[in-house]
């Protein structure tokens, strides 16, 4: 589109009822967040303790700074990772296509492994080594594929083949350390929410900020876009810079959420799917908000289905893994053309 082009965007009303629907239920996920746990809030002493009437010292701890730091983080880092893999089927129009697919996630690992074992730092430095090393492997994509355009097969391909090095590498490191060493990595990197505080929303609402700017500003090119890349092509659109851009956002995406959360799994490729099948379209709104729903909800089964609380990570695992398992026999394992 020209600089003087006007911007038009499609208004569905299944898209519209959808998202009002989503934005219902995770409402009632969040109060839900706040009144579940051993420590008893009713209706009443939530209401006046989110109005800054708390009844007692230890609500206002409880609701407060516990768990609405807790519900928060969930629904911002499952919305990044929703979106994250929303763009990435967009790009390589594959359903299979997410950032634990294509290695993003596996570079995270990566990064946060060598602080915590190598380098023997904390969890939160750990945050900054799975950034950069989000960073790394989308940068890595990017200069394997840079001859091709970013292409849909040529970048499921080189993606596959970062997330098995990554997994070597990290499996490897793990293997010449200490027990304790091992096992706290190996908790963060089936992905936790547990000591979420409020420090943790700001890298990932800075990034959800800055992608919806950029996927407002790319949504006229992003749906001709769908049409094929020659269409696309004909009709003006810049390809190889809308793919670059995006991939871009993607991983910013990535990196916020794995680096407050772990790589958490299966979200990114489970919540597109779901809001495109409500949909009957691509719908990146739609996408963050079933990814918000999904990993919020599996943060209070994660805390309360068992006896003792699991990491988040174990729950999407599981119900991820037996969502993949039908998209396969859904769709089939067949090429897609680009």
């Amino acid at each position: 589109m020209g600089p003087g082009d006007r911007w038009s965007y499609r208004f569905s009303v299944r898209t519209t009822i959808v998202v009002f629907a989503l934005l219902v239920v995770l409402a009632v996920v969040f109060v839900a967040s706040l009144l579940l746990g051993e420590f008893r809030v009713t209706i009443p002493d939530l209401i006046d303790t989110l109005f800054g009437r708390p009844p007692s010292r230890l609500t206002e701890f409880f609701v407060m700074d516990r768990r609405m730091p807790r519900v928060l983080v969930a629904m911002t880092v499952g919305a990044a990772l929703a979106t994250a893999g929303a763009v990435f089927q967009h790009l390589t129009r594959n359903p299979l296509a997410s950032p634990d697919i294509l290695g993003v996630s596996n570079g995270a690992s990566v990064g946060a492994v060598i602080v915590i074992v190598v380098l023997g730092g904390s969890l939160d430095q750990a945050a900054l080594g799975a950034a950069i090393g989000a960073l790394v492997a989308a940068a890595t994509i990017m200069l394997l594929t840079i001859r091709t355009g970013l292409h849909g097969v040529q970048l499921i391909l080189v993606g596959v083949a970062i997330a098995a090095i990554g997994t070597a590498v990290v499996d490897y490191i793990l293997t010449q350390v200490f027990v304790a060493s091992a096992v706290t990595a190996q908790t963060w990197l089936i992905g936790t929410l547990q000591g979420a505080e409020w420090g943790d929303l700001t890298p990932v609402c800075a990034a959800l900020g800055v992608v919806v700017v950029v996927l407002a500003a790319l949504g006229p090119d992003t749906r001709v876009a769908e049409l094929g890349d020659a269409t696309a092509a004909a009709l003006g659109v810049r390809t190889v810079r809308h793919r670059w851009v995006l991939l871009t956002v993607a991983t910013i995406l990535v990196a916020a959420g794995v680096a407050v959360g772990g790589p958490i799994a299966f979200v990114a490729l489970v919540a597109p799917h779901i809001a495109r099948s409500l949909c009957r379209r691509t719908s990146f709104l739609a996408a963050a908000l079933t990814g918000a729903l999904i990993l919020s909800v599996a943060d209070l089964i994660a805390l309360y289905a068992f006896r003792v609380p699991i990491p988040v990570g174990a729950v999407t695992i599981s119900v991820g893994g037996v969502f993949f398992l039908w998209i396969l026999i859904r769709e089939g394992v067949r090429p897609r053309g680009n």
